[in-house]
């Protein structure tokens, strides 16, 4: 599969106000809470407690499939091109860890996507136990929560970088919705599928953070995992990337300003009682994001 990103220029420009101010606002009572806190300076990897949290711009490209017992496989839907959702979308997460020991961490994230769109079929489409002819005029939202937990343990730590491997679960929340209505010749159409699913996968990683100085740190963070195992027996079966290259400046002892590109792929047979078919489910885009440390 050769993966093309698409960059939406204006991304950060057309992101809703709302979203900028409150980002803003966040950082503003950081940085009037710590202000005082510079008198021992933390160094790189002698934090205790890490959390960052910010504005991520990605750009998607999805495509899926919802099969029926009676219909047989469904049609495989670009979700962008044939149901109008948009490409991007400007959203937060949240994400932070706890280092319980010198070479130790706990960690967790949480971020949520959300699009609906309503389009006319420009072909006949088979989802699930419908079949929505050309002409129809289709309202659709797809949700996607991913909530990874992962332990990580770091076999190199020197005074310059950090080297750990990581062990964890990656639980995906997926719920795709269908809605269909019109008139086509003497057929009066009003249907609806939803189709949705959780796909809980195990993964590991590694991360390496690179000190630069005191003050500015960057970082790679990888993750991947694979399982060719039938559908039936797991409930799953396919494979899931995420990546992660990001920068941070600690402009105060407990309060830094990062930026970040994060790239992520999940492509999987499902065989879930509420979705039966498969997901290939690809986004990347920067982030950009203040974090504390104690």
């Amino acid at each position: 599969m050769i993966i093309k990103p698409r960059l939406n220029k204006g991304a950060i420009m057309k992101a809703n106000p709302k979203i900028w101010i409150g980002f803003i606002a966040i950082m503003a009572i950081f940085l009037f809470n710590t202000a005082g806190f510079a008198e021992d300076w933390i160094k790189p990897g002698e934090e205790r407690f890490f959390f960052s949290g910010g504005v991520f711009l990605p750009n998607f490209d999805t495509n899926l499939r919802v099969d029926d017992k009676t219909l047989g496989a469904g049609t495989k839907i670009d979700i962008e091109n044939d149901l109008g959702l948009k490409s991007d979308e400007t959203t937060f997460w949240l994400g932070g860890y706890w280092r319980f020991a010198a070479r130790h961490r706990l960690s967790v994230g949480y971020t949520q996507f959300k699009r609906d769109a309503t389009a006319t079929a420009k072909t006949d489409l088979t989802i699930g136990d419908e079949i929505f002819p050309a002409g129809a005029s289709l309202n659709s939202e797809f949700k996607f929560k991913i909530l990874p937990v992962n332990y990580a343990y770091s076999f190199m730590k020197r005074e310059k970088f950090e080297l750990a491997a990581s062990i964890g679960l990656h639980w995906s929340s997926v719920d795709f919705d269908v809605k269909g209505s019109g008139s086509l010749g003497n057929q009066d159409l009003d249907a609806n599928v939803s189709a949705n699913a959780d796909v809980p996968l195990p993964l590991i990683g590694l991360r390496f953070d690179y000190h630069f100085t005191p003050r500015w740190t960057a970082g790679l963070h990888g993750e991947f995992f694979a399982l060719n195992i039938d559908a039936d027996t797991f409930g799953f079966s396919g494979s899931l990337i995420n990546l992660k290259l990001g920068t941070e400046y600690w402009i105060f002892n407990n309060v830094a300003l990062g930026a970040a590109i994060n790239y992520f792929n999940l492509d999987v047979d499902v065989d879930d009682n509420d979705w039966k078919g498969e997901l290939d489910y690809q986004y990347w885009g920067p982030q950009v994001y203040a974090a504390v440390r104690f």
